[in-house]
């Protein structure tokens, strides 16, 4: 969901039927900027790379969310790099300005509200990344997000466990932020050696729409509050962290929401509660964040979506049969 503000900031999205979440890019890039944190940051020896950034302009607008620049047939922009993706994903309008041709499913995309948008597939999508390499999606969904997405110049977003070559893993360091690509278990030996004598990452198994013939993939992860323990989604497409009503982390904070301002999903305008000063254990750190609890619906029996602000510190290592998530000290 995009929240109008004194800006638009980018909240959470839009979650595929079923299982996976879907979320949305920024326009413009400006100068990269660092993390604000001096914590050193995982480095794997490995060459094979993207060139994601984070736009410090942005994040002051509410897009705090690792980026990476592209060109689809001579049309550039920039996407979200979103653990919670699904699937890639382009935004309609620039399917169209990029003459991306695309065949009509019989699936619909839905924000956190239950909210519905139809969708359409693209096939072998091909272009550039900013750093000259090439890509080729072999499908992604086209969505009609709402109409200041095409203002923005919004193109979409890409979903970094599924640009990872066969036999490797996504390793998604926020810190920097980077990601590399390089086989599962040696990933987590250098993140492992990198830490220590630090506490073990959490380690779960991908959870998968098998309701879909596309290929999908999203991950979630243990989280601890007011004694209570839950999986959420690991969600770096999504700006803040969301429980869902039917959270008992959320019923257990609930008496100390406010009401939050109204956020914008595919489906229209919802409003969501904010609780300030919440504490979660993600990753063997515990962070501060102010989540909001809504009716949102996120993928896999998850009971809320794990934004950047609990994730800017961590690293995720995106396997096709298991994930590992570990985060340093804010």
């Amino acid at each position: 969901m995009l929240s109008k503000g004194a800006g638009v900031a980018l909240l959470s999205a839009v979650s595929m039927t079923v299982c996976g979440s879907i979320y949305i890019a920024t326009a413009q890039e400006s100068a990269r900027a660092s993390s604000a944190t001096t914590a050193s940051s995982y480095a794997p020896t490995v060459t094979a790379s993207l060139p994601v950034f984070y736009d410090r302009a942005l994040t002051a607008q509410g897009f705090p969310n690792p980026l990476i620049k592209a060109r689809i047939a001579g049309h550039e922009g920039i996407f979200i790099v979103d653990t919670g993706a699904s699937t890639n994903v382009l935004a309609k309008w620039y399917a169209e300005a990029a003459g991306i041709p695309s065949v009509s499913t019989d699936s619909s995309a839905r924000d956190l509200s239950g909210k519905t948008a139809t969708e359409r597939l693209a096939h072998r999508v091909q272009g550039h990344w900013s750093d000259g390499q090439q890509f080729s999606l072999n499908e992604a969904v086209v969505v009609a997000f709402p109409p200041y997405f095409k203002s923005l110049h919004l193109g979409g977003l890409v979903s970094p466990q599924l640009l990872a070559p066969a036999g490797t893993a996504a390793v998604l360091d926020l810190r920097t932020p980077s990601i590399h690509f390089m086989p599962f278990a040696r990933a987590l030996s250098d993140l492992r050696r990198s830490r220590a004598p630090t506490v073990p990452p959490d380690l779960t198994k991908p959870c998968r729409n098998s309701n879909t013939r596309l290929v999908n993939r999203v991950y979630l992860a243990p989280v601890k509050s007011s004694g209570v323990t839950e999986l959420m989604q690991v969600d770096t497409g999504a700006a803040g962290t969301t429980f869902s009503e039917r959270s008992k982390i959320a019923k257990a904070i609930e008496s100390r929401s406010q009401v939050g301002r109204p956020s914008e999903g595919v489906g229209g305008a919802v409003r969501e509660r904010i609780v300030r000063g919440v504490r979660l254990l993600r990753g063997g750190r515990t962070v501060k964040v102010n989540p909001s609890i809504g009716k949102s619906s996120p993928p896999c029996q998850a009971t809320g979506n794990l934004g950047m602000d609990a994730l800017r510190s961590c690293t995720l290592i995106l396997g096709d049969r298991e994930m590992a998530l570990s985060c340093g000290a804010e």
